[in-house]
């Protein structure tokens, strides 16, 4: 009896190393996580927020203009909208993440988005707005003390800007230099509330097509030049817009061969816009119907759980929830929905569904 077991043992001990071995694929295809997937929306009602949350979505990007959030410089803080948007996403099981733009009209009274970047009192005044967010609605928000009924989910990502390369969203011309600015003393002022807020930059838009726009790989580059600027964000964001999913690989693979070179190839990456239109002008290459739309939604997704790892990719936010009627400089963006204006599924829908139920 005591032959037999001695010799049984290392038969024993082979068959568990070998289960040990062929477990380290399955542990290589782990869930994501629950705020990987987000979802952006155009006025978002109490039914969307319900369904963006049933659907599996974690997470809520949204704006919070600061033109509108604060009218006058010594005047209170109009926070009603930005409220809605945390309330809405942490009741419905998502983390808010919020994107800052915009300059009051204390600063420009400009239609045009002009930075706050003209003088040290503009900076210094746009890292007290960023203090104020942070004291409201972080970790140890001001928002959570006074809404104990509402599930707490402090915002942890900050993003700081959108399309800052693009000259709609940075006039009169974009400017990495001045866009670093901007980044310093917004994490400052962040940091200074929440020691532990994590600054992410504004999503960089791949290819403008305005003559006074940058392109996403250009702006990276000369921003990464801005002496230290590293220390001051924890990821970097890209809106990876075009035909197909090869242009989504494209433009990942491009910021990260320029973060390597930059001695940054740790960095994290956060797909802060995703999207194509189901319907809109046929000679742009973001339209492309119903079903390209869902065969590309699906896609991209699985591109990016798939390559998380080596990319780093911390979240990938689709653009957008609901279409919408508005008027827009993007001709393809209204009809760029998950949903159609009336709230009936598109089969982008579906597909975005099926992606998150397979990786949550």
């Amino acid at each position: 009896m005591l032959t037999r077991m001695a010799t049984l043992r290392p038969r024993l001990l082979l068959v568990a190393v070998l289960a040990a071995l062929l477990a380290v694929p399955a542990l290589a295809q782990a869930k994501v996580s629950d705020s990987f997937f987000g979802m952006s929306a155009v006025e978002p009602s109490n039914r969307d927020f319900e369904r963006m949350g049933n659907v599996g979505l974690g997470s809520y990007r949204f704006a919070i203009p600061w033109r509108s959030t604060q009218p006058t410089r010594e005047g209170p803080f109009n926070w009603n909208g930005v409220d809605r948007a945390v309330r809405g996403a942490a009741e419905n099981g998502m983390q808010p993440l919020p994107f800052i733009y915009g300059t009051p009209t204390f600063i420009s009274s400009s239609d045009r988005i002009v930075p706050p970047t003209g003088s040290k009192r503009n900076l210094r005044e746009w890292r007290a707005f960023l203090k104020a967010a942070a004291e409201r609605y972080g970790r140890d928000g001001d928002f959570w003390t006074a809404n104990p009924g509402v599930p707490k989910k402090p915002v942890k990502k900050w993003v700081l800007w959108n399309e800052q390369n693009a000259r709609p969203f940075w006039h009169p011309r974009p400017s990495p230099d001045r866009y670093a600015k901007l980044v310093k003393e917004g994490e400052r002022g962040l940091t200074a509330a929440d020691p532990q807020a994590a600054v992410v930059l504004g999503g960089i838009y791949g290819y403008p097509r305005d003559d006074r726009s940058i392109s996403a790989r250009s702006f990276l580059r000369r921003l990464y030049r801005v002496r230290g600027i590293g220390k001051h964000f924890d990821a970097i964001n890209l809106h990876p817009y075009g035909a197909g999913v090869g242009t989504v690989r494209k433009q990942v693979m491009q910021a990260r061969a320029v973060m390597r070179k930059a001695g940054d190839g740790n960095a994290k990456v956060l797909i802060g816009e995703l999207g194509w239109g189901s319907a809109g002008p046929r000679n742009n290459d973001s339209v492309v119907g119903r079903k390209g739309q869902a065969k590309r939604i699906r896609g991209a997704l699985n591109l990016l759980v798939k390559r998380r790892r080596s990319w780093n990719i911390i979240g990938a936010d689709v653009y957008v929830w609901r279409d919408f009627r508005n008027e827009t400089a993007c001709p393809w963006c209204p009809k760029a929905g998950m949903l159609s204006v009336d709230g009936r599924k598109k089969p982008a829908y579906d597909a975005l569904r099926r992606v998150i139920r397979a990786n949550r």
